[in-house]
């Protein structure tokens, strides 16, 4: 079943670039038709796209740790806290390991950042650090691992740079439809049935970005969680995080709107009745991991028999 999983995120992903491509080259065909050539809007959407995925493949690390505020941990301060990641990533086939950072939050979460596995970071909150007992805590950083492992964290840093494009490049549009030499150009019924596509292209291509993006986000976190109970061998670690977890109360500025689909997990108040989550229910994420955890009791008790 993860191998399973495994190939339909990967289609999955194929999918959200080719998606992506798509509505960008779209918006900016828009832009060029606003201005009265079509040709010079494709191109420079095209150029601006490449810029931003160079910027984020390289930067994004030290972008999302500026943004949350992350220090990198002391190792004579957190010697288990590096023995589990060092651990860990020996056990997934990471070498180097991650860098360890810490960040200034109470709540329990984590994610990790960085464009593959040789150049990547795990960023743990004082929070987990408290209240997580050492299992629970292997059990999140084996899923953060996960993330990087499947270079999770580089397609999550893309798709999170593009989905900004098209929201400046939507807005580009709709600002600026009226107030340019498009008025001349627009006559009829040809002109109007323009704009009114302009509009809507202009309003619905964000939505549906994000709308993709985060179902993609929700499946690879199920992949995550099934990947750290295989990695640390111990399923009941992470399930008991996560009921630790639904008890933790997150103050609505806690974590960054831009970058939620990259921690380990997101507020109630971010996921419930919430089409944009990024994250499935803490309460599915366990119903999996027991249902998980039976099956391979089960599969142990078969061949003693």
């Amino acid at each position: 079943m993860i191998y399973e999983d495994i190939e339909h995120n990967k289609r999955n992903t194929i999918f959200l670039f080719i998606f992506f491509a798509v509505i960008i080259t779209g918006l900016g065909y828009l832009i060029g038709e606003i201005y009265g050539n079509y040709y010079a809007g494709v191109i420079i959407a095209f150029f601006i796209s490449l810029f931003s995925i160079y910027t984020s493949y390289y930067h994004s690390d030290k972008i999302v740790l500026a943004i949350i505020g992350a220090e990198e941990a002391d190792r004579k301060f957190y010697p288990q806290l590096y023995n589990s990641v060092e651990g860990l990533s020996l056990a997934a086939g990471i070498n180097p390991p991650p860098k360890v950072y810490i960040i200034k939050e109470e709540t329990i979460n984590a994610l990790a950042t960085g464009r593959d596995p040789k150049h990547s970071v795990i960023a743990v909150t004082e929070g987990a650090l408290k209240k997580l007992d050492k299992f629970e805590l292997e059990g999140v950083i084996a899923h953060e691992m996960s993330h990087i492992k499947n270079y999770d964290i580089l397609v999550s840093s893309i798709a999170a740079v593009l989905i900004g494009m098209i929201v400046i490049l939507s807005d580009f549009i709709t600002r600026n439809l009226f107030r340019t030499r498009m008025r001349s150009r627009v006559r009829g019924r040809a002109g109007i049935f323009f704009i009114l596509f302009a509009v809507i292209a202009a309003i619905i291509a964000p939505i549906a970005a994000r709308i993709i993006n985060f179902a993609i986000s929700r499946q690879r976190e199920y992949l995550a969680d099934a990947n750290s109970a295989l990695l640390t061998r111990y399923p009941q670690g992470l399930i008991s995080a996560l009921e630790k977890i639904k008890g933790e109360k997150y103050n609505p500025d806690e974590i960054n709107r831009g970058i939620q689909h990259m921690y380990f997990t997101t507020p109630s108040y971010l996921i419930d009745n919430n089409l944009f989550a990024t994250h499935p229910p803490v309460e599915k994420r366990i119903e999996r991991l027991k249902t998980m955890l039976y099956k391979v009791e089960s599969y142990g008790e078969s061949k003693e028999v």
